[in-house]
């Protein structure tokens, strides 16, 4: 039987309907005819550079049709695609690049800078594509280099054919680091594709969709929206301008976008700095809300906004292809704060720490198994060991299980702030400090304390900018709250940390708590 691969979904969906716009970009299309030639183009030209199956090739680029036609041309070669994070610096870029041995490197326009700082420590490094190699200052003699205009050029658009297998390694996709060192997941093109096709399914996507992609393509999320629409032959409306909401909305709008998806922050900007709730809407269908726990007063607010449209809450990891559960939209209003049901093809428990299923109400770790679980940590078996076991995947979450069947998140277990007697956890707080209504954003810490081992410290952003609700905010958390879980200290900040994909960086904060415990913490 021949094995189904990730880029066959292109493939598919481009012999049905080839005219069929794939990717639109601020005004400009791309159907999947053009894409498939595209990446087809790609594929041989890593070929007759001398890329073998296995290979890694990374890939930094910003969302583009040439982002796309890479991506889908590095599979087609039987190469292993690295997504690489657009915001990383020299240093970063030089990590990831040397972690996974990447032999080729693909890059788009506008990163001289980084790849300058990186290309002369990466000798695992053969091959070097990007706009123009010229502007860069040196170029080490072991490395080839080529302009992306070349592979344009290629007169061949015929489909490569190898013998690959469905087992075989598609992606690695680096954790966003947001806890610690990125680790690189490795993802076979059976996990891709099983994740793909239930997505697709409980979303009930088809080719007259058409998605607002705000989150980058090297995000496992991001990944995710442009698989499940290359499956389904829908349409990517590529919008790289959500610094600017409003603009954002505008395109949502005037491209008639049937989807749209974010992380938390995403929404915490539409509801709060934005004309959202001014807007018709009239096309969107659905919204998918993945990436972080949103508040549950942030999904009503949603819920209230967007009534007759269908309103996905997800839960999921990179480890995981992307997703492991969600609630259905007709469920939500009874489960709000749950992370729903487990997809088609995946079973999900919650286990004590002996291995058990924990009863329901209980609280346990959430343990994943499916076609779309990982393989493991790119060349870290001591990693991997910890999180993959006859188990299956073990997420760090903590969660319970209702009467119902549905699960909870209560909190991460690197993520618990352990105050004298009490492990408490950080995303409690957060959606308490987030049902005041001044409040447009909050992350929680644990930080040093002699008597207790850690107190709470919140960062907290108002959405008018006032500090001087701090009396106002504890009063209102000491209503919500137990004693022990009120915040011993208040920082009122501009802007959280985050990363490209919109998640805070938590050990920002908790570097700069370090940083500035010797000036003692402002006691609430």
């Amino acid at each position: 039987m021949t094995p189904f691969l990730v880029h066959h979904f292109l493939e598919r969906s481009a012999d049905r309907t080839p005219s069929h716009p794939f990717l639109i970009q601020e005004g400009e299309s791309a159907t999947y005819g053009d894409i498939e030639c595209g990446a087809n183009r790609f594929a041989h030209f890593l070929l007759r550079e001398g890329m073998h199956p296995g290979d890694r090739v990374g890939l930094l680029c910003n969302n583009s049709p040439v982002y796309v036609e890479a991506y889908y041309g590095i599979l087609k070669a039987g190469c292993v695609a690295v997504p690489l994070n657009t915001a990383a610096d020299g240093e970063g870029l030089m990590g990831t690049i040397e972690d996974c041995q990447a032999r080729a490197l693909i890059v788009g326009p506008r990163f001289e800078r980084p790849v300058s700082q990186a290309i002369g420590k990466l000798p695992e490094l053969e091959m070097l594509v990007m706009p123009d190699p010229g502007r860069l200052k040196t170029i080490p003699a072991h490395i080839r280099s080529a302009r992306l205009e070349e592979i344009g050029a290629i007169e061949d658009c015929s489909r490569p054919d190898l013998p690959l297998t469905d087992r075989g390694n598609a992606a690695i996709i680096y954790t966003s680091g947001s806890t610690g060192k990125p680790r690189g997941a490795t993802l076979t093109h059976l996990n891709i594709c099983t994740n793909t096709r239930s997505i697709v399914s409980y979303l009930g996507l088809d080719e007259s969709d058409r998605v607002l992609q705000v989150l980058p393509f090297y995000y496992v999320y991001g990944q995710s929206l442009l698989n499940t629409h290359a499956a389904c032959g829908g349409t990517v409306v590529i919008e790289n301008r959500f610094l600017f909401p409003n603009t954002a909305l505008d395109t949502l709008e005037n491209e008639r976008c049937t989807g749209f998806s974010g992380v938390p922050s995403t929404f915490s900007i539409l509801l709060n700095r934005s004309n959202f709730a001014e807007r018709k809407l009239e096309h969107l269908r659905y919204i998918t809300q993945a990436g972080g726990a949103m508040s549950p007063e942030h999904t009503r607010r949603l819920m209230g906004l967007l009534s007759g449209r269908k309103i996905f809450v997800m839960y999921g990891a990179t480890e995981a292809s992307a997703r492991l559960s969600y609630v259905p939209p007709e469920q939500l209003a009874a489960k709000v704060g749950s992370i729903g049901i487990a997809i088609p093809n995946v079973e999900l428990r919650v286990l004590r720490d002996d291995g058990s299923e924990a009863a329901v109400g209980e609280e346990g770790e959430l343990v994943a198994q499916g076609s779309n679980i990982m393989s493991g940590y790119w060349g870290d078996a001591e990693e991997t060991a910890l999180v993959l076991g006859p188990e299956g995947y073990r997420t760090g979450d903590l969660g319970r299980r209702d009467e119902d069947g549905y699960f909870f998140v209560v909190g991460r277990k690197k993520d618990m702030i352990k105050a004298g007697a009490h492990r408490i956890s950080a995303k409690e707080i957060e959606h308490a400090v987030l049902e005041y209504p001044q409040v447009h954003e909050v992350a929680a810490i644990g930080i040093p304390d002699e008597l207790l081992g850690e107190k709470i410290r919140i960062y907290v952003v108002m959405l008018d900018g006032d500090s001087g609700e701090k009396a106002g905010l504890t009063k209102f958390l000491k209503q919500r709250l137990p004693p022990y879980k009120v915040p011993a200290s208040i920082e009122f900040v501009n802007d959280l940390p985050k990363n490209e994909s919109g998640k805070v960086m938590k050990q920002v904060l908790i570097k700069e708590a370090a940083a500035t415990m010797s000036a003692g913490d402002a006691e609430v």
